[in-house]
């Protein structure tokens, strides 16, 4: 038991700061892939609202068009 003992006190600290580093690295991954699936469906609305205003402005000039001939 003590080889046993021995061989724990020389890689304990090792695995736990790998814990520590793989649960830093993946907080920080998913916190990454959050904000690039935010920032996705933002632009995502922000061009649907552009293309909404361009087609309203598209509708209207074609009326404005027709009334001058």
């Amino acid at each position: 038991m003590d080889v046993f003992m021995d061989y724990f006190e020389v890689l304990a600290p090792s695995i736990g700061l790998f814990f520590i580093f793989w649960l830093v690295m993946r907080s920080l991954f998913r916190g990454d892939s959050g904000e690039r699936d935010a920032r996705r469906e933002a632009e995502e609305r922000e061009a649907q609202l552009w293309a909404q205003k361009k087609a309203a402005e598209r509708d209207g000039d074609d009326d404005a068009v027709i009334e001058k001939l």
